[in-house]
């Protein structure tokens, strides 16, 4: 919990420069690209995140992954401070809590949807389209395949699930028929 009000007041301080600079999409990219090298080497993870190394050591690292990426100044900074306060943690959740401001902000919301099968783009669009009417708000898809699921997908916007999986319908089933008799 304690993790989510700063990761919410970082992405707020955040997105507030952002829009002053008119770089709120560069900001979320270029977050995202640090948080994508972060999720890649388990063992630059641990070496910022850890509070047993020194922080020059973890500021020459950082400033060789900025040197090859190309971060923007303001996230660079953005970056030292979170270093500094030892909050290098939380990077994921600020990215996140971001990533939602954004969203907010202009209108659209985020839905994760799994499938049972990879889909086609015109599946895709569908499902998007589908969700926005539901939703009244542009929908990005966040797409990930589970073959567990048997067949069908589940889709989850703003905290609602739309579950048409086949594994739950044999679920659903299974217990019907288990109260039945």
């Amino acid at each position: 919990m304690k993790d989510d009000v700063v990761a919410k007041r970082y992405a707020k301080a955040l997105y507030d420069l952002g829009k002053e600079e008119g770089l709120q999409e560069k900001f979320l990219e270029d977050m995202e690209a640090v948080v994508s090298i972060l999720t890649q080497s388990e063992e630059f993870r641990a070496i910022m995140e850890s509070p047993l190394y020194d922080i020059l050591l973890k500021r020459r690292i950082m400033g060789e992954i900025i040197g090859k990426i190309k971060l923007s100044k303001y996230i660079e900074n953005f970056l030292g401070i979170l270093l500094e306060k030892d909050r290098f943690v939380c990077l994921e959740a600020i990215l996140d809590s971001y990533r939602q401001t954004v969203d907010e902000a202009s209108g659209r919301v985020r839905a994760a949807v799994t499938s049972a099968t990879e889909l086609d783009k015109a599946q895709l669009e569908r499902i998007a389209n589908t969700l926005k009417k539901i939703v009244k708000k542009e929908v990005d898809l966040d797409v990930s395949i589970d073959p567990t699921l048997i067949g069908g997908m589940i889709a989850e916007v703003e905290g609602m699930v739309y579950d048409g999986s086949v594994k739950t319908q044999i679920m659903r089933l299974k217990q019907s028929l288990k109260g039945e008799i």
